[in-house]
């Protein structure tokens, strides 16, 4: 495991790289994608034994933060969309450059998956293979579930507190800042209209039925080759579900995960 700060110097990037165990290494790479704001937390633990096990199976494996977020450079309040694509892009060509790897397969989860997904639609003669685990399928319905999560917390049931207009406005979810421009921006999401553009191999692992899987399954369907949206039932790794399975890893869908790459 090896860290490393990447980027430039005005947008400074940190991630981990895992090398494939030596013998077994070849010349295939993964890339993963985190959630955003506080599912970040929860799923760092995941994610980060994921990339274990698929760099014993022979991957190198690469694992970023994104601008504004975790142990990268930045404020939070500076997070696009349109910039945190760039840095999916920067990071692999970090991976490439430190595995020698020719073949990068892009795994995201939540809000990652989203990120993941219209990265291989912007390029996907470059992504070998797409795992969206638990994706964002819908704008709305996630902003609103952020909503939801952060009026339900555990320390005490409350809207989530607004922020001042001159540093963004917007309101605190979580203790992340989510601004009037992120949320708008967050809003328009939407994983369908690019689908028929993502790579043939591609999973798609649920562990919460939300609604927009629903209409997410039909197009997978009517997608040529079609895929199936697989429900494993496991604890969501991107939620806190404190304290009874606070820390828990869903091993069966790593399992899944690397069996299917592998």
């Amino acid at each position: 495991m090896i860290p490393v700060f990447f980027g430039s110097s005005r947008r400074r990037l940190f991630g981990v790289y895992h090398a494939a165990r030596a013998g077994v290494g070849g010349r295939k790479s993964v890339l993963i994608c985190y959630p955003w704001g506080h599912e970040y937390i929860p799923a760092h633990r995941s994610l980060t034994k994921l990339a274990e096990n698929l760099a014993e199976a022979g991957f190198h494996v690469f694992r970023f933060d994104y601008f504004g977020t975790g142990d990268s450079g930045g404020e939070c309040e500076e997070g696009s969309i349109s910039g945190w694509l760039d840095d999916i892009n920067a990071a692999e060509v970090e991976l490439k450059d430190m595995s020698g790897a020719e073949d990068v397969s892009v795994i995201g989860l939540r809000f990652g998956a989203y990120l993941a997904a219209r990265k291989a639609a912007q390029s996907p003669r470059s992504t070998k293979r797409l795992v969206l685990w638990d994706p964002v399928i819908s704008g709305k319905e996630y902003v609103d579930s952020l909503f939801q999560t952060a009026s339900n917390m555990p320390i005490g049931a409350r809207p989530p507190p607004k922020r001042p207009a001159e540093i963004g406005g917007g309101h605190e979810i979580c203790g992340f800042p989510l601004t009037e421009a992120m949320e708008a921006e967050m809003r328009r999401l939407d994983l369908l209209p690019h689908i028929r553009e993502y790579p043939n191999d591609l999973l798609v692992i649920e562990s919460t039925n939300l609604d927009s899987h629903d209409q997410f399954r039909v197009a997978l369907h009517e997608r040529k080759p079609m895929v199936d949206l697989e429900h494993i039932e496991c604890r969501a790794a991107w939620r806190e579900d404190w304290p009874n399975n606070a820390g828990v890893v869903p091993v069966q869908a790593l399992q899944r995960i690397v069996e299917w790459m592998t």
